[in-house]
C-alpha cells in the first residue's frame, strides 16, 4: 500500500505525513517502523521491505523522507512504485515538488496522494495552523503545564484527540528507541529527531517510558471501546507528565461515552 505527500510546502507535508505515520503506528503498535531519507537510501532497503514482514509483527511501515534528493533514488524510485502499491506493507512517501513523470506514476498507483502547496489565503489560514510536534516536545520535556496548554490550543483549533494521541505515542516510542540506540541509524530515526529524543530520554527512567507507552495504548483502545473519553484522558496524562513516578493512566478519567 502506498501513500504520497508532495508539494512546495514541505512543512505542511511533514505535518500531514507524520500525522498519518502516527495514526498508523497507534493502530498497529506491533508494526516495525523504518525511516529512510536521502542520506541513508539504498535500493536494497526498499527491495527488502516490499514483500517481507517483521519477525515479531505483521507489517512494516516504511517512511521515505524526500529520498529523491539522492540522485540514485530519483532515478530508480519509479521502478518500485507499482511494487509498493501491491505490497502488504505500508509505504509513505514525502517529497517536495515532483517532476511530471513521478507525479503521474504516484497518481496512478498510490492509495492516496496529498498535495501540500503554500496557502494563498494569508493570515486567516496561518492563525489556524498548529505545530503538534511542539506538544510532543513539551511532554517529552516533562513540562506538564505547557503540554496541557498546547493540548487545549490544539483541541480548540479542531485537531482530533485521537490524532494528537498518535503523535504523543510516536514521540515517546521514539524516545524509548533512542534511549537504547548508539546512533540515528540504529534507532531508525533521522539524525535531528534522534538527537532530540536522545536528549529527552534523560528525563525518564526506562520503566517510566514503558508506562507512558502502555498508558497511551490503553487510552487509545479504551477510548474506542467507549470506556473512557480520549480528550479527558489525554488531559490527565499531560497534567501528570511532570511527575516522576506519578500515575499517568487514563483510568477513571471521565464519564464513558454513551
Amino acid at each position: 500500500m502506498l501513500y504520497v505527500f508532495h508539494g512546495n510546502d514541505i512543512r505542511k507535508g511533514l505535518e500531514k505525513s507524520h500525522n498519518l505515520v502516527n495514526s498508523l503506528r497507534a493502530k498497529k503498535p506491533d508494526a516495525t517502523f523504518v525511516s529512510i531519507d536521502a542520506d541513508n537510501f539504498n535500493p536494497s532497503i526498499i527491495e527488502e521491505h516490499l514483500g517481507g514482514q517483521g519477525l515479531f509483527s505483521n507489517k512494516y511501515i516504511i517512511f521515505l523522507d524526500r529520498v529523491t534528493e539522492n540522485k540514485e533514488a530519483k532515478e530508480i524510485l519509479p521502478d518500485f512504485i507499482q511494487a509498493m502499491e501491491e505490497s502488504t506493507n505500508i509505504f509513505i512517501i514525502l517529497e517536495g515538488k515532483l517532476n511530471a513523470e513521478l507525479k503521474k506514476m504516484f497518481e496512478k498507483h498510490a492509495e492516496k496522494v496529498v498535495v501540500c502547496e503554500e496557502s494563498v489565503t494569508g493570515d486567516s489560514f496561518k492563525k489556524k495552523e498548529f505545530n503538534v510536534f511542539a506538544l510532543g516536545d513539551a511532554m517529552a520535556s516533562r513540562e506538564s503545564f505547557k503540554a496541557w496548554t498546547l493540548y487545549r490550543q490544539a483541541v480548540e483549533r479542531g485537531l482530533e484527540s485521537e490524532s494528537i494521541l498518535g503523535t504523543l505515542f510516536w514521540q515517546i516510542k521514539s524516545v524509548k528507541v533512542a534511549s537504547h540506540a548508539q546512533n540515528a541509524g540504529d534507532a531508525g530515526l533521522n539524525p535531528f529527531v534522534f538527537g532530540n529524543c536522545k536528549r529527552f530520554a534523560r528525563n525518564f527512567s526506562d520503566g517510566e517510558l514503558n508506562r507512558y507507552i502502555s498508558d497511551l495504548l490503553i487510552l487509545y483502545h479504551d477510548g474506542h471501546r467507549g470506556m473512557v473519553d480520549i480528550e479527558i484522558g489525554l488531559e490527565k496524562l499531560l497534567l501528570n507528565c511532570g511527575k516522576s513516578g506519578g500515575d499517568t493512566s487514563s483510568r477513571n478519567c471521565g464519564k464513558p461515552k454513551l
